[in-house]
């Protein structure tokens, strides 16, 4: 009798565990999906994403690292007014770096109105073309970049200014030390504000102070930059910054109303120019200080032969 209870005890054990055990591994309840209407995001998302996109992909085949480009046909067509194609030839960092190397230039010479009618009224011109064409730039770039927001009210009054630098007299200095300020406090982060004129390339940049520009950039920074295997290895940033900034220039000189933007001969050499700062740029990032040489020489043949025919 006792054994029969002991052997009734273990089974109802038994049956108990695996009920309990079964009730444990039950899946637990799930929330129900929900239920969407028709239509219910319209207007949210886009029913097509990728036509959303802006331009179109890179498709060109790679480069050998010891392959030069021989064809202006890869560069952007001078009839571009911006946009996308600033983007492919200078960047962000650039133009940041430019305006700030400017704005130190700039605080050598507005000081006294003896220095700048001594000459400071030149270097003046020089640099104010420079930051006029580098915010119109900025304000055409395609995607938000430092400054964007008061390029176009800088573009105005530099340029402005920059036009006016013809001369050194007492109201151009106080214009200039105006601009200065002006400035310093774009550098600092204060949005300027004021009213931004509609203005075209050949009111932004003048030829006369480009053509000192791109020969500034080209005989005292890229070519003391490859003069040697030593200086190639030490100025490899200041070679990609000045390569881009001629670059940007080139296509500046082909824009609309630029003086003999309309001349095939011009323009081809503005071209060759940007394909040659392509290169600089390519034998940096392969480390290539013979593909840099070459390049920069070619650069100075397309400046030379542009000097010969066109002033």
């Amino acid at each position: 009798m006792k054994n029969r209870w002991m052997t009734w005890l273990v089974l109802s054990l038994m049956v108990g565990s695996m009920a309990h055990a079964q009730k444990s591994s039950r899946r637990p309840a799930r929330a129900t999906p929900p239920k969407f209407q028709a239509n219910e995001f319209s207007g949210v998302f886009f029913p097509d994403p990728v036509a959303q996109l802006q331009g179109s992909p890179s498709a060109r085949p790679a480069v050998a690292a010891n392959e030069t480009s021989n064809t202006s046909d890869e560069m952007a067509s001078g009839s571009d007014s911006g946009t996308d194609v600033w983007k492919q030839l200078i960047s962000g960092a650039t133009l940041e770096d430019l305006v700030k190397e400017s704005k130190s230039r700039l605080d050598e010479v507005i000081t006294t109105p003896a220095k700048f009618a001594g000459g400071g009224y030149a270097e003046c011109r020089k640099e104010f073309t420079l930051l006029a064409s580098l915010m119109t730039i900025i304000s055409q770039y395609p995607e938000e970049i430092r400054w964007k927001a008061s390029a176009p009210y800088a573009r105005t009054i530099f340029a402005r200014l920059a036009a006016n630098c013809k001369v050194g007299t007492q109201p151009v200095y106080n214009e200039a030390k105006q601009r200065q300020q002006d400035l310093k406090d774009l550098l600092k982060g204060t949005k300027l504000n004021g009213t931004a004129e509609d203005m075209a390339w050949s009111d932004v940049a003048d030829r006369g102070p480009m053509m000192e520009l791109l020969e500034w950039s080209l005989r005292e920074n890229l070519a003391p930059g490859v003069s040697s295997e030593d200086n190639f290895r030490d100025s490899q940033e200041d070679l990609t910054k000045y390569a881009e900034l001629v670059a940007a220039f080139g296509q500046v000189l082909q824009q609309e109303g630029m003086t003999d933007a309309d001349d095939e001969d011009y323009t081809e050499l503005a071209k060759g120019m940007m394909v040659a700062t392509k290169d600089v740029i390519k034998a940096v990032k392969t480390n290539d200080a013979e593909l840099a040489r070459s390049a920069v020489g070619r650069l100075d043949q397309s400046c030379n032969k542009c000097h010969e025919t066109y002033r």
